[in-house]
């Protein structure tokens, strides 16, 4: 039975991702992944396969991080409450607009925030892909 937890676009993301799931679970090696590296290098598959030219929407700061979706190095660090705010925006658009365009708005940012950004959507989506029996 498929369960909805999402709106549609993103329901859609998941399966695509689910999809990259089962392509990543080794690496070259032949050996298994973590599933937190399972899913982070499926994220990033994705994001190669988006075309460069996609549309780039605006990041709406976003309040603090309530639901956890910062990863740890990054919500301890005080330096820096504009990088925070600017991977929270990220994630809110994933949940608002759909994968593809959060990814191409963090291919604007700089590499830290694109990598912080895959590292707190690893830490959002894991929980509902393991429920789903994906990861």
């Amino acid at each position: 039975m498929k369960q909805v937890n999402f709106n549609e676009q993103l329901e859609h993301d998941l399966e695509r991702l689910s999809v990259e799931i089962k392509d990543q679970r080794t690496d070259q090696n032949g050996e298994a992944l973590a599933e937190r590296e399972v899913l982070k290098r499926s994220i990033q598959s994705l994001s190669e396969k988006l075309p460069v030219n996609a549309p780039v929407v605006s990041v709406e700061p976003q309040k603090s991080d309530e639901n956890g979706s910062l990863p740890s190095y990054l919500a301890l660090d005080k330096n820096h409450p504009e990088v925070k705010r600017e991977v929270e925006g990220l994630v809110g658009i994933v949940f608002q607009e759909g994968l593809d365009k959060a990814i191409n708005t963090a291919r604007t940012r700089s590499p830290f925030v694109e990598d912080a950004f895959h590292d707190a959507l690893v830490d959002r989506l894991l929980p509902e892909l393991k429920k789903r029996g994906i990861i």
